[in-house]
């Protein structure tokens, strides 16, 4: 498997995918939906576009041509499944602070797998930017951690676990799996879809649940799907933590809910790290390139 890098299309994909999904709580008040709603909504909205662009316009992706019988695309398919219902449940289980500081090792886990799994061993500059990402999330929820959540805690540790080996699969295979997160979007929404039409309410926004999922969870998921086939795994697991630093801003800047100095602080130590992580990777690979032309 030849790994690709290419820096400016998985730091633009990543980029985007991370900017579109740290909407996902502003959405899910704005359209006041619960979370298996959400869940069943966004996982049907995701398998339908997705699958569309694969049965009319298969010549925009190099996705697979049997894609149900290649074993990457399916596996990625359902570990992306999984890790959305695992984050679903993590949000019942345990303290919102703490699921947010467990997801933030996301990152770590995935430069350890891609480092067994893969030989691709994160740079200095990797693990710093890992390192102030951490503690950027610590200082966002320094106040709100929680004990006696161990159940709770253990799931978000999983979900964070499971995505990140979604993150290296992918980047392992080096196929164009980004079309994979419709098969576990239609995983999601089956399994949530009992469950929210038992116990959900009809939305008061349901406007907002369909563009979530018809057109912010499609873009987000290929463009997050993608990526890694483009940039190392850790580099993507850092653009998830746009959410964790964007969310509370668009809640501010929407519902006027002024967020909390610590999450002022740690939001702009968490984007100032991924900024300079991205501007040195983009800089290293201008370099690269002016050698190979120098020779």
């Amino acid at each position: 498997m030849q790994l690709q890098h290419k820096p400016k299309l998985g730091i633009g994909l990543a980029l985007t995918g991370g900017l579109i999904i740290s909407l996902d709580i502003p959405v899910i008040l704005l359209a006041g939906s619960d979370p298996w709603l959400f869940m069943m909504s966004r996982g049907y909205g995701m398998a339908i576009v997705l699958g569309a662009i694969y049965l009319f316009a298969r010549h925009l992706t190099e996705t697979p041509e049997r894609p149900l019988k290649d074993r990457d695309f399916v596996e990625v398919g359902l570990i992306y499944g999984l890790t959305s219902f695992l984050f679903t449940v993590s949000v019942y289980l345990t303290d919102p602070a703490n699921l947010v500081f467990i997801l933030a090792f996301n990152p770590l886990i995935a430069a350890l797998l891609a480092w067994v799994l893969i030989g691709e061993r994160p740079s200095l500059v990797t693990w710093l930017a890992m390192l102030a990402t951490t503690a950027g999330v610590a200082i966002i929820v320094s106040h709100g951690l929680s004990t006696n959540t161990g159940v709770g805690d253990l799931t978000a540790l999983a979900t964070a676990t499971v995505l990140a080996w979604g993150i290296v699969k992918t980047r392992k295979s080096g196929k164009d799996l980004s079309l994979s997160a419709g098969l576990g979007g239609a995983v999601t929404g089956t399994i949530a879809m009992p469950i929210a039409f038992l116990y959900s309410s009809l939305p008061e926004a349901p406007l907002w649940l369909l563009i979530n999922g018809f057109v912010m969870a499609p873009i987000a998921a290929f463009a997050l799907s993608l990526a890694p086939r483009y940039i190392p795994a850790p580099q993507v697991a850092l653009f998830f933590l746009l959410e964790t630093m964007l969310a509370p801003i668009w809640v501010w800047l929407i519902f006027s809910e002024i967020p909390d100095m610590n999450v002022l602080i740690g939001g702009a130590v968490i984007l100032t790290a991924i900024a300079v992580h991205s501007a040195i990777q983009l800089r290293g690979s201008v370099t690269n390139k002016q050698r190979k032309i120098g020779r």
